[in-house]
């Protein structure tokens, strides 16, 4: 495996590397719009997802994440103790990504049936606008800690590297390769979970239960939607494999018109970032509800039900959760690296890191 960096091309225009500027002011306006909304919605005695008393906790929440955000913007947030201010926006962006994941599952529902609805029929889609609002904060809120650890380490937003993102005149990425065998086994682990629940899925459309009974024809069940079922399943695992291979980075032979030409990193991190959350978290709260549900603590379902919701949960779950892994690892594996010219070159922006003083030629050392 190598990492060596080969491929060269010009550094972009410098404009498109100032969000660490703006990131913050738009968390922090995203915040404070949301939270002073909710507030009037819990004064009016709404509910957030239906969730009698979950304006009320949201709302002061989402003003103290203002608070943070604009701590990593203002001057004066520079007095404040810099893990605090990374710890409370990165636990505001978890909050956020975690209330927002269903909004995936929302848009499929959308694009289908041409409507959102709730687990009653009804519909949802006040809950459809706050999952949605809360996705676009999480990003807000991500990009805005990075920002924050970018600018407080003097190091580059394009490489992490401290040098100024303003003293580049070329960036250089990596050549392809794989990602570490520790990964690649992930990504295998979470290709092959598909497996048991498609094969209960096939024995259920052959007209047989798993203890070899008949089982009752469903019209939801047949075989053209079971194939196509295995298609999406092998997108999927494309995407996923795609992640931890070197022709995830640089575009194979047997890709006309592309082939050798470097993979866009926002290409497969992209859909990777809209599935994710919503298939972890889904597959996790799934899993510990089948648990519970098998233990007798919850609702009541026959052994064919609980096994299907079983393969189903461990499929999503361990996918999604397979996904955000290798899509850490391809974000790192792929991160390209500046090159600095001259010093003179160096116009800094009062909001975006500068190299420091300890690192700059001819500056004295202790």
């Amino acid at each position: 495996m190598t990492n060596s960096f080969t491929v060269r091309e010009e550094v972009p225009p410098a404009g498109r590397w100032r969000w660490p500027v703006w990131a913050g002011y738009a968390a922090c306006g995203w915040a404070a719009l949301y939270g002073c909304a909710l507030l009037a919605i819990a004064f009016d005695g709404g509910s957030l997802f239906g969730l009698p008393h979950g304006a009320w906790v949201a709302a002061p929440l989402l003003l103290a994440t203002a608070v943070a955000a604009a701590a990593t913007v203002r001057p004066w947030g520079r007095r404040l103790p810099r893990r605090a201010v990374s710890a409370a926006v990165w636990t505001a962006a978890v909050l956020a990504l975690g209330s927002s994941a269903f909004v995936l599952l929302n848009l499929i529902e959308l694009a289908t049936t041409g409507t959102v609805r709730d687990r009653h029929g009804d519909g949802d889609w006040a809950g459809f606008i706050e999952r949605g609002s809360f996705a676009v904060g999480a990003v807000l809120l991500v990009a805005t800690a990075l920002s924050w650890r970018h600018r407080t380490a003097g190091s580059c937003p394009r490489c992490g590297r401290a040098h100024s993102p303003w003293a580049v005149t070329a960036l250089e990425h990596p050549a392809a390769h794989a990602a570490s065998r520790r990964v690649r086994w992930i990504a295998y682990v979470g290709c092959a979970v598909f497996v048991p629940y498609y094969a209960v899925h096939g024995v259920h459309v052959a007209g047989y239960a798993l203890d070899g009974s008949r089982f009752p024809p469903s019209g939801a069940l047949t075989w053209s939607r079971w194939f196509l079922f295995g298609v999406l399943i092998a997108l999927a695992v494309f995407l996923l494999l795609g992640l931890v291979r070197p022709w995830g980075m640089v575009f194979p032979r047997w890709t006309p018109w592309l082939a050798g030409r470097r993979v866009p990193r926002f290409l497969p991190l992209t859909p990777v970032w809209v599935v994710a959350p919503t298939l972890a978290l889904y597959g996790l709260g799934g899993g510990i509800y089948t648990i519970l549900a098998a233990a007798g603590i919850v609702g009541h379902y026959d052994t064919e039900t609980l096994l299907l919701a079983a393969a189903a949960m461990t499929a999503f779950g361990g996918y999604g959760w397979a996904l955000a892994i290798t899509a850490v690892s391809y974000r790192l594996r792929t991160r390209p690296r500046c090159v600095p010219g001259p010093r003179d070159s160096v116009v800094p922006h009062r909001d975006l890191p500068s190299q420091p003083a300890e690192t700059r030629p001819g500056a004295p050392r202790s």
